[in-house]
């Protein structure tokens, strides 16, 4: 077994924490994102028929609320089962490209040993500081992840920083 996996595994308790938050912020993204077009399309002005009036529908508009054309072609036809399928898939994309990144980052450090550990939790990401012998010397190693985005700014995402000091 590798040596970087010991850091890995130190920090799979904290991950499964925030996997789980991120994973349920994500779906809960994409049914509010359903919602809205469902609402759009309810909204829309309609014909004795049933149909809509003409020139009342835009893509562009549905677009934008769907959160791009991308997220509009996702959601457009699902089921909110369907939905959270889709969310949970997307999320765990992430959190694997995550896990990937990391990973590489320590395996390219050459870790030999790890000496010590200290791993801070906040309330939207946590911090992980390790003393770690490697080929070329004893070194630190900085793991910084928050769960960052906001209203109309940024989609919820995983922001992860891994530095590998001297």
């Amino acid at each position: 077994m590798q040596t970087y996996n010991e850091i890995i595994k130190s920090l799979e308790e904290v991950f499964t924490k925030f996997d789980a938050l991120y994973t349920e912020k994500q779906v809960a993204y994409y049914v509010e994102k359903s919602n809205a077009i469902k609402e759009y399309y309810d909204n829309l002005p309609k014909e004795r028929n049933g149909a809509w009036v003409r020139g009342s529908y835009s893509y562009d508009s549905v677009c934008q609320i769907a959160g791009g054309k991308g997220m509009y072609e996702k959601l457009q036809h699902s089921n909110l089962n369907a939905i959270t399928l889709m969310a949970t898939k997307d999320a765990k994309a992430v959190i694997k490209a995550r896990n990937s990144k990391i990973a590489k980052k320590l395996e390219e450090a050459g870790i030999t040993k790890v000496l010590n550990s200290n791993i801070e939790v906040s309330s939207d990401g946590f911090n992980g500081y390790y003393v770690v012998e490697t080929n070329n010397g004893q070194k630190a190693i900085r793991i910084e992840t928050i769960i960052a985005g906001g209203y109309n700014i940024q989609r919820l995402h995983y922001r992860t920083l891994v530095k590998v000091l001297k």
